[in-house]
């Protein structure tokens, strides 16, 4: 786990001597962690552009490359496939030199093409990603929006291999926000959903029943992103299991957290080859 509280200010320098990763640039990729950096700084506007909130609430962040027209490669690529890629994206921003406030982890919900110009003054294109807080995508949210707790509902309908080809939506070039916005924690749900009703009442890693039922009836079991540091957002359905609340704690914190992860994805692995064969990707 990384402690991280946000709102704290950090050193630039001593998080790359924790964690890893380029040291140079606003997109960093730790290779020992599943952790993408983000840092936002006021060095944009000279380029044409100004990363910051929306009045709905999301960060707008522009990719990385300062000449010629940006591509949808190297960092801008981890950005928006960090979730099917298992990668927690974390958000910063410069107070100061060598100085940046940890914003929080969040989520690529899309993102557009817009124009603005390079080092040099040339007119080209940019990449603008919609991020949202992790937590906008929590459950919590179904008490104040009608429209998502009816999406939930139907959710808890679907047949197991619907609720498949939901989850493997991932994020997409769009102009949007909202609508963005509302399929990225449609996914987010679905993956719960189908991990839950694959497990069948039967945690995933120790093949025992769930502890209890909820007040729903529904067998209790706790999903686990095999792959990531927290258990927020939507992942591939490969890379999520649902187990029960013992098995969760020893995936994060017990000695052999990481051996336990290795056989649990394969484990799986195996049992989505069962019921769909190969990977969708």
């Amino acid at each position: 786990m990384l402690n991280l509280v946000p709102g704290q200010v950090y050193q630039r320098e001593e998080l790359h001597r924790r964690y890893g990763g380029q040291r140079q640039g606003g997109i960093s990729t730790p290779s020992q962690y599943p952790v993408i950096f983000l840092f936002s700084g006021p060095g944009g506007q000279k380029y044409g552009y100004e990363d910051g909130w929306t009045e709905e609430g999301l960060y707008v962040y522009t990719g990385e490359g300062q000449k010629g027209d940006m591509t949808l490669t190297r960092g801008n690529l981890a950005i928006a496939t960090h979730s099917e890629e298992g990668k927690d994206l974390h958000l910063f921003e410069q107070v100061r030199p060598g100085w940046v406030r940890y914003i929080g982890e969040m989520i690529c919900i899309g993102y557009e093409w817009a124009e603005g110009p390079d080092k040099e003054g040339r007119i080209r294109k940019i990449i603008r990603f919609y991020l949202a807080p992790i937590q906008s995508l929590d459950t919590t949210l179904l008490e104040e929006n009608l429209e998502l707790r009816e999406s939930y509902n139907e959710l808890r309908r679907m047949p197991l291999e619907r609720l498949r080809k939901v989850a493997l939506q991932g994020a997409k070039e769009q102009a949007d926000s909202r609508e963005a916005r509302r399929r990225m924690w449609q996914r987010s749900q679905a993956i719960r959903r189908y991990a839950l009703q694959r497990a069948q009442g039967q945690c995933e890693a120790c093949d025992q029943p769930a502890p209890f039922r909820t007040p729903e009836g529904e067998p209790f079991l706790e999903v686990h992103h095999i792959r990531r540091l927290s258990d927020g957002g939507p992942d591939h359905p490969e890379w999520v299991a649902a187990i029960c609340p013992n098995c969760h704690r020893r995936a994060h914190y017990a000695d052999d957290a990481r051996e336990f992860n290795k056989k649990l994805a394969r484990k799986i692995q195996e049992k989505e080859k069962r019921l769909f064969g190969r990977r969708d990707d």
